[in-house]
């Protein structure tokens, strides 16, 4: 058996390891190095906390707009489609079938980073408490009790300020764990994006590829591919070394909005969450400069750019479009958290091992 798996972030790269575990020839098609575009991210893994991706709760807009008001966020993507199905998700709940569902993807994404760390710990995976800076402890601690999947929780400070300590919480380094990822998966990469994707073909750089089975992954460009309601939501990845190293990864959510995750050999930074498919880059001054704000002077290594591909409602798209067509795609920023589950319900639907999942795109009407 054959397979092409589109796009190579995070989600499709689980999804070649899974495949190649039971022997299928894998292929992805990315216009960048597999993985590239999944480095961005922070590498903060948090397996029973849903409220970072509950971008269609009542409110959550006006928050928004405040974000861009004060310049920590900007939109230059419009897309009427994915606008509508967020008009008609806003505020519904999707009820407690789907909340159990994330709930497992939550327990065996958990269970497969542990497994892989046994195996071999060489992406820096460590399961540590999750700081949250915030202004007003007790109302986010009231949120948090909100929160469908009921983490587990202190209130606390770091550093003299007051936080929000999610206590079931792990970290890994994108960068290395991609590597481990692209050398796990040992797919043959076709150094172009997908034009068209269909029924057990994709048509990429001007060539017809067909394969037994087709895995879309592909992030939000799945809103160009099949016209499904993916939005970008970009962010900016900074490997530093700062003069002040952190004791502890955190979220500053009282100033700054950046994400610090101390790791062996270096500091990942990250921020923004621009509704930004333009290749304008200039919001990653400011992740820097608040960067600097948190650990004074460091030396950048790297930059990474990312674009987090959310639903309206914040939940995925995992489903079979065809004999041969399969989805997966829309994890917004808990991507990483849930790579692994997504994977493997990618590609236990190619193999057919499953034929539906709790996350199908008809939720959003269209």
């Amino acid at each position: 058996m054959d397979a092409v798996v589109v796009g190579g972030g995070v989600v499709g790269l689980f999804a070649a390891y899974y495949l190649r575990r039971e022997g299928v020839d894998v292929a992805i098609v990315d216009g960048l190095e597999p993985g590239e575009a999944s480095r961005a991210a922070a590498g903060i893994l948090e397996f029973t906390r849903f409220k970072i991706n509950r971008i269609n709760v009542v409110g959550y807009p006006t928050a928004y707009l405040s974000m861009l008001s004060k310049g920590a966020a900007r939109i230059r993507h419009i897309d009427v489609k994915w606008i509508l199905a967020y008009i008609r998700s806003y505020g519904k709940d999707p009820g407690e079938r789907v909340w159990e569902a994330v709930r497992e993807m939550g327990r065996f994404s958990w269970a497969e980073y542990r497994r892989l760390a046994e195996e071999r710990n060489d992406f820096d995976y460590a399961e540590e408490p999750l700081y949250e800076l915030v202004q007003d402890v007790e109302a986010e601690a009231e949120e948090l009790k909100r929160d469908p999947l009921r983490p587990k929780f202190e209130v606390g400070e770091l550093d003299g300020k007051q936080a929000v300590i999610y206590l079931e919480a792990a970290k890994l380094s994108t960068d290395l764990a991609v590597r481990r990822l692209r050398e796990e998966a040992g797919a043959r990469h076709v150094p172009a994006f997908a034009e068209t994707v269909g029924d057990g073909f994709v048509t990429a750089g001007g060539k017809r590829l067909e394969a037994d089975v087709v895995i879309v992954a592909a992030g939000w460009r799945i809103s160009r591919l099949l016209g499904l309601p993916v939005a970008p939501f970009k962010g900016y990845g900074f490997r530093v070394r700062p003069s002040r190293r952190p004791n502890a990864m955190f979220i500053d959510l009282a100033d700054t909005g950046i994400a610090v995750v101390p790791l062996k050999d270096w500091v990942k930074a990250t921020g923004r969450f621009d509704l930004d498919s333009t290749d304008d880059h200039s919001p990653a001054e400011k992740v820097l400069a608040g960067a600097r704000k948190l650990m004074g002077y460091l030396e950048a290594i790297d930059m990474a750019v990312g674009y987090r591909p959310c639903t309206p409602d914040g939940l995925p798209i995992v489903e079979r479009r065809g004999e041969k067509l399969v989805v997966a795609a829309g994890a917004c920023r808990l991507g990483w958290t849930f790579g692994p589950a997504l994977g493997k319900m990618a590609a236990d639907l190619a193999l057919g091992r499953a034929k539906t999942t709790a996350f199908p795109s008809s939720r959003f009407g269209l």
